[in-house]
């Protein structure tokens, strides 16, 4: 695993987020420039392997710098479309407002058209849950056209996923500057991502919103003393907080608190979620929904036919359905009200619902299913932003460095602002807290069955409603969908290698 976070946990220490501009060069104004012979991103200018931090690769403030060579594109126009319904800031900042995310967001803009000498042209179009199919048809007009109107896709997760299924991204996996080695790439996106020796886009630092939806477990301090049970981090820290050990820690929770007879929203639970978040417990047993092949192409995964997922739904499912789990729309209210002892959400729960709230909580990275299992593993949210490269743009090496400069420049500011002042400061209350989200946070997965969730016959929504509805016949009901899933996954396959025969 690359050295990550050495550099992050140096600049706790000395954080100060710094929004002075990069240096700028002035080589080959105005046109995509010739292969660079700067150093190898394998190693420094002295020969020091590259994971070997040094002062000479810090910045002032203890964060890793990128290896880009000093590129000037001549003011050329890089045209982003990006989905203007997005859930949290992630895009075009006009002005500094004081507001710490705000103005890390539009300085990362003005530093990489300062470094790269281009000029940003953000265009929004819709292009949530709801909208994919406005977004795709907006760039799928542009590639009909030939007009190369967009350089750079930013968009919700299965956007993208629908905008790579329909021919409209490039390959990016043997690009000129995006380093994959860097710490604004996550570890598991080339290992999760790669359709048949191609990846079509990327996230990471470059996504506020990637920080914003990792799932993971929140808990109640003064209700966890009240029950007189052991701190659930020490678990974390031993390697043994598993979905058994969540389950017991609910036991005897449920309170009728206004005496009706019946659970209600009023009521105090062991924990509460909406259905949908069961994909969380489904990856952080180690799950997966889509998997590669020997031949590097994409098959539905073992997993979702496997007696682990069998075993994970047997105790899941009944435990939901028990009066300590309280499952409705509406289920944030007895957590946020200090009413439950657990809950499971997206990290930024803790910005919005419990920004101003007097709640002392926890938080702790999804389960794992057994203790066997090596790693804890987070599921992402799917309002997630992906970014790709339009397979029409005039400039793809242009676009291809602006995400690098996008995601080193976001790695030094926006994470800092979002996830050490907000996340790990502001709305934690101590440094276990902070030890957590490292954890959620380096264990983030790319999930191609979530991505690409409507060419799958809804995979996702399989299992979840097997475990929300305590289905105990996850064997033959999994069985059931395999031809039509395997007959699903086929049909993508053969539009992302009609992809890669547009490229060739």
């Amino acid at each position: 695993m690359k050295k990550r976070w050495l550099a992050l946990l140096v600049a706790v220490l000395m954080l100060a987020p710094s929004f002075a501009a990069c240096s700028s060069g002035t080589e080959n104004a105005g046109q995509e420039p010739e292969k660079s012979d700067a150093v190898p991103a394998a190693q420094t200018a002295d020969g020091t392997p590259a994971e070997e931090e040094t002062e000479s690769n810090l910045d002032v403030n203890g964060y890793l710098k990128d290896d880009l060579p000093e590129l000037d594109y001549g003011g050329q126009t890089v045209s982003v479309l990006y989905w203007s319904d997005v859930e949290n800031a992630e895009f075009d900042v006009e002005e500094l407002t004081g507001e710490i995310v705000n103005d890390a967001i539009r300085q990362r803009n003005v530093d990489t058209e300062e470094r790269l000498h281009i000029v940003y042209n953000w265009v929004g179009t819709p292009g949530n849950n709801g909208s994919k199919d406005k977004y795709v048809a907006v760039a799928q007009a542009s590639v009909q056209a030939g007009d190369g109107a967009y350089d750079i896709y930013a968009a919700y997760s299965r956007t993208i996923g629908a905008s790579t299924v329909n021919n409209l991204t490039r390959a990016l996996q043997d690009s000129e500057y995006i380093d994959y080695e860097k710490p604004w790439w996550p570890d598991n996106l080339l290992e999760e991502s790669i359709i048949h020796d191609r990846l079509y886009f990327v996230s990471g630092d470059i996504s506020t919103n990637l920080l914003h939806m990792m799932y993971c477990i929140y808990y109640n301090k003064q209700l966890l003393e009240d029950y007189q049970l052991p701190s659930p981090t020490d678990y974390v820290f031993e390697g043994k907080w598993t979905v058994e050990q969540l389950v017991s820690m609910t036991n005897d929770t449920y309170r009728d608190l206004n005496g009706n007879g019946r659970k209600d929203i009023n009521d105090s639970f062991g924990f509460t979620l909406v259905d949908f978040h069961n994909d969380a417990f489904y990856t952080g047993a180690g799950l997966k929904l889509v998997e590669k092949d020997p031949d590097l192409v994409l098959k539905i995964s073992d997993d979702f036919y496997s007696e682990r997922a069998v075993d994970l739904l047997a105790v899941v499912g009944p435990w939901e359905a028990t009066d300590v789990v309280y499952q409705a729309g509406d289920y944030e209210t007895p957590f946020t009200e200090g009413r439950s002892l657990f809950t499971v959400n997206r990290a930024h729960y803790a910005s919005k619902a419990l920004r101003d709230s007097e709640l002392v909580y926890g938080i702790l990275p999804v389960p794992k299913f057994t203790e066997d299992q090596a790693n804890y593993r987070t599921v992402m949210g799917n309002p997630v932003t992906l970014y790709a490269v339009s397979i029409d743009s005039r400039i793809p090496v242009t676009a291809e460095a602006v995400l690098e400069c996008m995601a080193s420049e976001a790695y030094r500011l926006t994470t800092p602002a979002i996830f050490e002042n907000n996340m790990k400061k502001k709305y934690s209350v101590d440094d276990i807290n902070a030890q957590m989200y490292d954890i959620v946070r380096e264990t983030v997965s790319f999930e191609l069955g979530r991505f690409f969730n409507q060419y799958l016959s809804n995979i996702t929504d399989l299992y979840f409603q097997a475990v929300a509805g305590n289905s105990q016949n996850w064997a033959s009901t999994s069985q059931k969908y395999r031809k039509v899933l395997d007959r699903s996954l086929a049909s993508v396959v053969t539009k992302v290698l009609a992809n890669e025969e547009l490229q060739e």
